[in-house]
């Protein structure tokens, strides 16, 4: 149980804890071992699990779904997210350039989404590693079935409604039909990234998911993100 709680934090380690034990996850584990030895894998492993250690499943309010770590050496654990003294990759400025036409600021210093972590926003990939310079390269690991474990642990809280915002294709095809309960709102909209291979147009910006989710917060008496 500590190894669990080292991992994932003490918020996650009882809900995570039987499903680490589950033989599925056994051979992720067998499985991630052997990419380590041939290839570079991101993010590093103090990392993998960082999302559950910011944001407790008490404190989940809003879920951010995104695939699988940059491949580039800049995942930190948090979807979307870079860290502060990495440039802005492009799905980050835009979600940026979002955040601030939608609600006029944002508390962002760069591309570091920690400070949304803090304040109950998952953001979780549904592969959370990755081989370096290869994209979805760990798909085939077996993160999706623990994924599924973490995403129906969240679903079925009518006590506690989520903002599940889905960007992309992938993420909407992914969790769109995990959380058909009407207590939950859901966010749909192009992929960040999708604007600069579209002039701009692609629909991603204007969707006002962060107004859209603070308003819904609102009604169901819970504080506003700071975005």
């Amino acid at each position: 149980m500590q190894k669990t709680i080292n991992a994932v934090g003490e918020g996650w380690a009882s809900t995570l804890h039987p499903i680490f034990q589950m033989e599925f996850m056994q051979e992720l584990k067998r499985k991630l071992i052997v990419e380590k030895q041939h290839n570079k894998v991101y993010p590093e492993d103090k990392d993998i699990f960082r999302a559950f250690k910011l944001t407790d499943p008490d404190t989940v309010r809003v879920l951010i779904i995104g695939q699988d770590p940059y491949h580039d050496g800049s995942a930190d654990g948090l979807a979307f997210s870079v860290p502060e003294h990495r440039n802005l990759n492009p799905s980050v400025r835009n979600i940026r350039k979002e955040v601030i036409d939608d609600i006029g600021s944002t508390i962002l210093p760069q591309g570091e989404l920690d400070a949304w972590a803090r304040q109950g926003v998952l953001l979780i990939n549904t592969i959370l590693t990755v081989n370096q310079s290869s994209p979805n390269s760990h798909a085939h690991l077996g993160w999706g079935q623990f994924i599924n474990q973490v995403l129906m642990e969240l679903a079925y809280r009518p006590e506690k409604p989520l903002v599940i915002i889905l960007w992309g294709k992938k993420a909407q095809l992914y969790a769109k039909g995990m959380f058909t309960m009407p207590y939950h709102l859901v966010l749909e909209a192009p992929h960040p990234a999708a604007e600069g291979y579209s002039g701009g147009k692609a629909g991603f910006f204007g969707c006002k998911h962060f107004s859209k989710a603070n308003d819904f917060l609102s009604r169901m008496g819970s504080s506003a993100i700071s975005w």
